[in-house]
């Protein structure tokens, strides 16, 4: 299999739940789920997505752990920490661990201390990696079969009269809102998950799928300086699957493992 130098996200969340399920088998850890369709409902009512959700038995009682995996550019802040504790809290969740691979700030490693949650560096080893010797190699990993990367692909968005299938438009429409006549606004991401859940539900390969959103009012949606006005939303797309398995040497540090027991 050839070598790949890059992950992205979703093969971050698949490898941190691999780890997690494959080395914590000697502690009793086993992975309940991960991915986007790992969810849990707070007391609140509130629906959270969880990126690894795992379990631990004492004997007695259940205890879960759930893991925010960030893969971004840039150090970890306070905010990622104050999210989880507040899903943790409200959702009842015993313990929490945040898995990223660029690091914390110094604030975040005194705040994610001061609130129990445990910092953990997942990264791919470089060669001239100063900190090999310092931490845990956990060796290289040929999971072909542990990583299945599942996805809708989006081709165009229609609004009417008006269709995008321009592959910039359609990300910004990520992050786009749509506002009604009273001022209310709705996120179109909504729209975006429903299709892609619908779409994994579905389960049929490459299959070219069109699923309308009728509107009982007429929305108004902002977009790149742009106001486009719609009754409907018709979203078209096909669902894929790849293996993203590969070898790549991963270093985590030992003691995110050790505190999670």
């Amino acid at each position: 299999m050839p070598q790949k130098n890059e992950l992205d996200w979703e093969e971050y969340e698949a490898i941190t739940q691999y780890i997690y399920g494959a080395l914590g088998e000697q502690y009793g850890i086993k992975v309940i789920d991960f991915g986007r369709n790992c969810k849990v409902k707070g007391k609140s009512g509130v629906i959270y997505q969880i990126d690894v959700l795992t379990e631990q038995s004492d004997g007695k009682k259940i205890h879960r752990t759930a893991i925010e995996c960030k893969f971004i550019k840039d150090k970890v802040t306070n905010d990622t920490v104050m999210k989880l504790r507040g899903i943790m809290e409200d959702a009842g969740i015993e313990s929490g661990i945040i898995v990223c691979k660029t690091g914390f700030t110094r604030d975040t490693l005194m705040y994610a201390e001061h609130k129990g949650i445990k910092l953990v560096e997942l990264r791919e080893a470089l060669e001239n990696d100063r900190d090999f010797k310092r931490t845990l190699e956990i060796g290289t990993l040929d999971i072909p079969m542990n990583i299945m990367v599942s996805r809708a692909n989006i081709t165009s968005i229609g609004f009417g009269s008006k269709v995008i299938t321009d592959e910039g438009e359609i990300m910004a429409l990520y992050s786009a809102r749509l506002q009604d006549s009273y001022g209310s606004e709705l996120a179109f991401m909504k729209f975006i998950r429903h299709f892609s859940d619908e779409l994994e539900g579905r389960n049929e390969l490459l299959k070219t799928t069109t699923i309308d959103y009728p509107l009982k009012l007429k929305l108004l949606l902002k977009l790149q300086g742009k106001e486009i006005a719609t009754e409907k939303i018709s979203i078209t797309g096909f669902f894929t699957k790849t293996d993203r398995g590969y070898r790549s040497v991963i270093l985590i540090d030992r003691s995110g493992l050790d505190d999670h027991e």
